[in-house]
């Protein structure tokens, strides 16, 4: 296979130029090599590589449709309408096999797919000027049966290539901490959050035996000078009011927090719960107030953006100088982790000041060092899923992928589980995936809670003060606050990876696997709201091993018994209507359920040497034997 780059000249001249192109184990590798003395290559569209493709049925882009987010976008045959800024490519085949395409990041250019008039294509970019070469790995390919092997593969292979210290999710450490159940203030107490209120949360917490072990204290705990005495009488001019301020000193607000943070962060571990803070990469939002303390400390490593704000220089040295100065603050104050957010800004803050490929990696490696040094590499990463982000992180193992929580709003609920579980796919190669926050009293808290329960990641909440429900959080956590976590990230099923639920008049599945047995959540998001019908079955969760399974569905109780590819039939009545299946090996006509009072629910168990089970805790437990369901007090 070739493949030629159009090189494109800031004079309007274009020169083909020949690809490498590399193999390794069916995985094709593409790269652009082209130098010229005396031209400049376009910043914006340095070169263009058409990408054949035949045989394709139907596919799913993965698109970023914002600054900081993606979202899946679904087509038939006809590329010339897929979106550009696609960072994973997978298409349906005719004869039922695969195609995955995924662009990368190099050391100086980024590459993204998008459809032409005459079809697919890569298109690279630097976002430098004066550049006289095209160089780097450009995009990885390849095809087979199973589609979530092919996307591994491909990211494999191209980390390899790359050799850029950015590890897969198998190197990275999941950290303690988000094993258990966890809050954030932000929706909560919003940019008033207080000493006062956090404490009262908490007591809350105490008061109705909720096992939570970890809060976000968000957006704003600092000192801002423009939120005293500031009125507003809405959420947009709330925002209106955060994205024009600017932080002026990273101590806690004077009227908020009136003995300094360090004293809110002792308060609220006497609860038994860890502190994290939250911060944005710029600082606040309109960066550093050059009046301030927090500016005083800061100049040195400080970076004036194009529209004036003082924000983090990205050159690696002051990078780390920049966030070690915040973190250290945070680290003697006793914080235990971090929440970084506003992250994907290269192109908005940084363009033009060197390659998005360079000056990216060299941000964050700054920033992760921080990290380490003072967090252990605890962090959840927000509000960066752009692709110079994710190939250029190093060992940070967490990172949100999807757009923020909307409480009480059906038609974001949506959007959101199309966004967690779609980004997933390729995400979820790097990181465990945040689902993000959400509220136990929100009307639709039983779907949010069973999409979390799948997800793999974190799990925390950010109700109002008097407003959490413990019976919403019991499915979800053992008694002492330890959350039943799934192994990996909740991904589609290979059967709906390239349909639009919204419109293919069948379920949307979720699966994911714990321990040996799989999981498969079923929601209605069908725009219609009519019944959808699907079908289950033990195939539908890569790496399930058996001949023989149990599907046990936990809100009804039902089972089956079934070989790997049978299935069971099922009916979602509306958009409020979802279903849990547990999916479990049956050998010597045993299958142990696990704690039923618990979604994950196989997660329960500890151990197993036959039909003897250990549970994490005692509860409410099931077994299948001799193709009996068996249920234990």
């Amino acid at each position: 296979m070739t493949f030629t780059a159009q090189i494109n000249c800031t004079c309007g001249e274009v020169i083909p130029s020949a690809c490498t192109v590399r193999t390794k184990n069916g995985i094709t590798a593409v790269s652009a090599g082209f130098h010229r003395d005396g031209i400049s290559v376009d910043p914006e569209r340095g070169a263009v590589i058409p990408v054949p493709l035949t045989g394709v049925k139907r596919y799913m882009a993965d698109r970023r449709h914002s600054e900081f987010w993606c979202s899946p976008f679904f087509g038939g045959t006809d590329f010339s309408v897929m979106p550009s800024e696609t960072q994973l490519l997978l298409c349906e085949k005719e004869d039922g096999g695969w195609i995955a395409v995924v662009p990368v990041v190099s050391e100086d250019y980024k590459c993204i797919l998008e459809g032409t008039p005459d079809g697919l294509a890569a298109v690279m970019y630097s976002w430098c000027r004066n550049l006289d070469t095209v160089r780097g790995l450009a995009f990885v390919m390849a095809q087979g049966d199973d589609p979530f092997a092919l996307v591994h593969d491909c990211v494999t292979y191209a980390l390899e290539l790359l050799n850029n210290g950015c590890s897969p999710k198998d190197k990275r450490r999941y950290p303690e901490v988000f094993e258990y159940l966890g809050w954030c203030s932000w929706d909560a107490l919003q940019i008033r959050v207080s000493e006062d209120g956090l404490v009262e949360k908490c007591e809350e917490f105490r008061e109705k035996n909720i096992p939570v072990k970890w809060a976000i204290i968000d957006d704003m705990w600092a000192e801002v000078k423009n939120f005293n005495d500031a009125v507003y009488n809405s959420r947009g001019e709330m925002f209106r009011l955060m994205h024009s301020s600017s932080m002026y000193d990273f101590e806690a607000s004077y009227r908020r927090f009136p003995n300094g943070l360090a004293h809110a962060i002792e308060k609220i571990h006497a609860y038994g719960i860890k502190v994290g803070m939250w911060h944005p990469t710029t600082g606040y939002w309109m960066g550093i107030d050059p009046a301030g303390p927090a500016y005083a400390q800061l100049k040195n490593y400080a970076y004036t953006s194009p529209d004036g704000r003082i924000m983090s220089d990205w050159r690696e040295d002051k990078a780390f100088c920049w966030f070690n100065t915040i973190h250290r603050f945070f680290r003697n104050c006793g914080a235990d982790f971090l929440k970084v957010d506003n992250q994907s800004m290269t192109r908005r803050f940084y363009k033009y000041t060197g390659t998005v490929g360079d000056v990216t990696r060299q941000y964050h490696r700054g920033l992760e060092a921080s990290v380490g040094l003072n967090f252990d590499n605890c962090m959840i990463n927000c509000m960066g899923m752009a692709s110079e982000d994710m190939w250029n992180r190093s060992f940070s193992p967490v990172s949100r992928c999807s757009d923020d929580f909307q409480p009480e709003d059906r038609p974001w609920f949506t959007k959101h589980i199309l966004q967690c579980t779609y980004n997933s796919v390729l995400q979820g190669e790097f990181y465990w995936n945040d689902y993000d926050m959400w509220w136990t009293d929100d009307t639709q808290a039983e779907k949010n809670s069973l999409l979390r329960a799948v997800s793999g990641g974190p799990i925390y909440v950010s109700d109002e003060i008097g407003r959490s429900r413990a019976e919403i959080l019991k499915p979800l956590a053992f008694d002492d606050g330890r959350i039943l976590r799934c192994d990996r990230s909740g991904m589609p099923t290979a059967d709906c990876l390239a349909v639009n639920p919204e419109t293919s008049g069948k379920p949307l599945k979720i699966q994911n696997i714990t321990g040996k047995s799989g999981v498969v959540a079923a929601f209605n998001i069908t725009k219609e709201q009519n019944p959808v019908t699907g079908l289950v079955k033990p195939s539908d969760v890569p790496g399930l091993k058996g001949e023989e399974f149990v599907i046990y569905e936990h809100f009804s109780g039902e089972f089956a018994i079934v070989t790997a590819d049978e299935g069971v039939e099922f009916t979602l009545n509306d958009i409020d209507d979802y279903r849990l299946f547990v999916i479990v090996p049956y050998e010597n006509e045993f299958a142990p359920i696990g704690r039923t009072d618990k979604f994950i629910s196989p997660a329960a168990i500890t151990q197993q040497i036959g039909e003897a089970v250990t549970l994490y805790e005692e509860g409410k437990y099931a077994y299948v034997k001799n193709g009996e369901l068996i249920e234990l007090e």
